[in-house]
């Protein structure tokens, strides 16, 4: 094999033998020099990336200790850590509280609302259009669902001018969450795909319903692969139609700091609640309660009470009787 393993070896040792004589043998040199050198400019330039990479890692707990201290951190992400408490724990909660037998699924409350606000029902009339290439359109935003507090996160402590409000944007994703399962706790209520596919016996037992994955069945059966039934059939809150979530995540960056822009973050929400109802996993009254759940606790955390918004009343009184002590930065607090 020839120090230029791209040149012939054959021609390598011709040239060696004939003592580098002749043009042959001055075009071997110089594409063995230039290897060389090739290889040592790579292995420099791998070199400073590697410590500059080390270097960075280095610098991210000081980052992360400078701009996400860790008092106001879990106090802004406690209705969050709550609302997991309740959402991992959401069957054995309603058997020890009783709610199990007080409050019974509703399998007709959606329906009738649905027909009262659009006089017939968007869903059935979207899996009209039902194709792959839709059926994987739908599934895009279903899929960002999961990342996507991560990734938003991610996108304000970037910007020294966005994250400014990280303690805001964890504040109300956390009310968020917190009312949306304790409202399905108390009235839990059966998705589209449960009520389109669900048989009852004479004494109103359930005998058998489609399975959780709802529209997506499609994309499972066309890749071959439970996918969609996995994840879904994981979930341990199965009747928490409304108000939903997956149309109440986007809806929250809206009213935070929208990513790109206004327009954007809005599309965000258009496409997640066509998805929704596409896919039939959510009526359109579940996607119009997500975004007004939304607004409303936005609203209630700038004029009611939020420790992150200086416009609000409680604020004030709330940082002291938790001994904060209010920064030069609009919406962050430091802890004393």
């Amino acid at each position: 094999m020839s120090p230029v393993s791209f040149l012939p070896t054959h021609v390598y040792r011709e040239a060696q033998l004939n003592r580098m004589e002749g043009k042959a043998g001055r075009i071997v040199v110089s594409w063995n020099q230039f290897a060389r050198n090739l290889k040592e400019a790579f292995y420099l330039y791998s070199s400073e990336k590697q410590a500059e990479f080390y270097a960075a890692l280095d610098e991210v707990p000081r980052f992360i200790r400078k701009n996400l201290p860790i008092k106001p951190t879990l106090f802004a992400f406690t209705p969050y850590l709550l609302y997991l408490l309740l959402y991992s724990n959401y069957a054995l909660i309603r058997h020890i509280t009783g709610l199990e037998d007080r409050r019974k699924v509703s399998f007709t409350f959606l329906p009738k609302l649905e027909y009262m606000v659009f006089h017939f029902y968007p869903h059935r009339f979207l899996a009209q259009f039902a194709t792959p290439v839709l059926d994987f359109f739908a599934a895009i935003p279903y899929l960002i669902h999961f990342p996507l507090p991560a990734l938003y996160l991610l996108y304000l402590l970037i910007s020294e001018n966005r994250r400014k409000q990280v303690f805001s944007f964890m504040w109300c994703a956390g009310w968020v969450n917190l009312c949306t399962v304790t409202f399905q706790l108390l009235f839990p209520t059966a998705p589209p795909w449960f009520v389109d596919s669900a048989v009852f016996d004479s004494e109103g037992h359930i005998i058998k319903a489609a399975a959780n994955e709802a529209g997506f069945h499609r994309l499972d059966a066309l890749i071959g692969h439970n996918f969609f039934h996995k994840i879904y059939s994981a979930s341990p809150l199965k009747f928490g139609a409304f108000p939903s979530l997956h149309v109440a995540w986007p809806a929250i960056i809206v009213v935070n700091q929208p990513w790109v822009s206004k327009k954007f973050a809005w599309l965000h929400v258009l496409w997640i609640v066509w998805a929704a109802m596409y896919s039939n996993h959510h009526y359109g009254v579940d996607a119009l309660g997500g975004i007004l759940l939304v607004f409303i606790v936005n609203f209630s955390m700038i004029k009611i009470w939020s420790p992150f918004h200086r416009s609000s009343r409680m604020r004030t009184i709330v940082l002291k009787l938790l001994r904060y002590k209010e920064s030069g930065d609009e919406c962050t607090v430091t802890v004393t």
